[in-house]
């Protein structure tokens, strides 16, 4: 007997030697897995911006370009990735309860008393429904918001390219006019010298540079401002030179518009994800006005070394107004969510009107621009003929030529107007800017063929 005892006291230790070894083992293991802080990189010492490639921009390539390396759509990328991880987060279980106690008595001939439980609330599988339902579309509502924002960088960036191109020969043509002028002034320095000409016809001439002038220098500073816009629209440092080709002219069929549906733009799409979301919190806060369940079970024994094994319910009561407040507020939220949704489309039929206005306001003002300019250069050629023969004074010819390339200006607005007009149509009748500038310039690939292009 004393020999069977010895035995079964060194199984016993062997046992309990072997279980402490697998449990200190066991919490080696879940410490090795268990994530490391990792610090945040310097920002120093980190590029604040990218090298700009050295190459001729064209519209396409500078919408690509800024996809890229917009900070703005860089950090929506950030945000976006956030949202996916949080979606993963709302998904993830509660952990289970575990709970153990020691009683140890003082009085002689007892033993001591343990209790060992573990419990689960299982409210989370019945609420699983509506909260993934909330989870899902509030993802839809991330990745769609991302996509709108994406669709209005591009057009932003397709109407700064644009405005800054037309801009550059607005200012080209001002800064030829002051060269005539100027060219003018100097001629007619000697005339007056000589008394062939009126010092009414010089002061004229020195008038009109000045306001030639002042309409220059308000031309380049609006164009350095519009220029900076578009550098920081592609995520470019503020010296950047940029060298830009010709716009291609867009090309947006009426059919192609009647065939776009305004509801399958992203931000109406993530409107109805919203609208999806505030009813799951509705659905959810119908199922809160119940008691929330929780399952455990027990595994205890007493100072008799009575051992026992349970089975315990858990309730939580709501508050005693059955959860309306929360009913009501969830109620009232997908209402709003609604209202949201119908008021955007108003707004998109309404601005969609606006603009088809505005384009046939300025194609008829351009056609008009188009049609009084061959008559008034034929009449500037005739004037200027006329000079030479002595038959004309020169502020005939002045006037002429001032309306001229007023003309000539008022068509490069108008131009530009209707190109900005044309860029910025597909996004809002739910069409991708940047798959239509990509058809706009493979179907003018021929208007590409230009001379050298311009730096800005």
């Amino acid at each position: 007997m004393f020999i069977k005892s010895q035995l079964l006291n060194q199984t016993t230790c062997r046992w309990r030697a072997a279980a402490r070894a697998g449990t200190l083992l066991i919490m080696l293991a879940a410490v090795a897995g268990c994530a490391q802080y990792q610090p945040l990189p310097d920002t120093a010492g980190m590029p604040i911006t990218p090298t700009p490639p050295k190459q001729v921009w064209t519209l396409e390539s500078a919408t690509r370009y800024a996809f890229k390396h917009n900070p703005q759509l860089i950090e929506s990328n950030i945000q976006l990735t956030l949202a996916r991880q949080q979606a993963g987060l709302a998904n993830v279980p509660p952990p289970m309860s575990l709970g153990f106690s020691l009683d140890h008595p003082w009085q002689q001939g007892l033993f001591n008393a343990f209790s060992l439980s573990v419990s689960q609330d299982l409210s989370y599988w019945l609420k699983q429904a509506p909260r993934k339902q909330a989870t899902q579309a509030r993802l839809r509502q991330a990745i769609l918001n991302h996509r709108w924002q994406a669709w209005q960088l591009a057009a932003a960036v397709q109407q700064q390219y644009v405005t800054v191109w037309y801009q550059q020969k607005h200012l080209r043509l001002l800064q030829a006019q002051i060269q005539w002028v100027d060219q003018r002034i100097t001629a007619n320095a000697a005339a007056e010298q000589a008394g062939l000409i009126t010092a009414d016809t010089q002061a004229l001439l020195l008038t009109n540079a000045s306001q030639w002038q002042q309409m220059a220098n308000a031309a380049n500073l609006q164009r350095i401002k519009n220029l900076a816009q578009l550098r920081q629209l592609l995520g470019l440092p503020a010296d950047t030179a940029l060298h830009l080709t010709k716009p291609p002219q867009p090309a947006l069929s009426p059919r192609i518009i009647n065939t776009s549906s305004i509801t399958q733009r992203p931000d109406v799409l993530a409107l109805k994800a919203a609208i999806d979301e505030q009813d799951a919190q509705y659905r959810q806060a119908l199922i809160d006005q119940f008691p929330s369940i929780s399952l455990g079970l027990t595994r205890a024994q007493d100072t008799s070394k009575v051992q026992t094994i349970g089975v315990g319910i858990n309730l939580v009561l709501p508050s005693f107004d059955g959860n309306r407040h929360a009913i009501s507020v969830a109620k009232t939220s997908r209402k709003l969510a609604a209202e949201q949704y119908q008021h955007r489309l108003l707004q998109i039929r309404s601005d969609f009107a606006t603009l088809r206005q505005k384009q046939a306001e300025l194609q008829r003002a351009g056609k008009q621009i188009k049609a009084n300019l061959p008559a008034l250069r034929q009449r500037l050629n005739q004037a200027e003929q006329a000079m030479a023969q002595g038959l004309v004074n020169a502020n005939t010819v002045d006037t002429l030529r001032q309306t001229v390339v007023n003309q000539r200006l008022a068509l490069l607005q108008n131009t530009a107007a209707r190109q900005r007009a044309g860029y910025a149509l597909p996004a809002l009748v739910g069409i991708d800017p940047a798959v239509f500038s990509s058809l706009t310039s493979s179907s003018n690939a021929a208007a590409n063929q230009l001379p050298t292009p311009t730096e800005h």
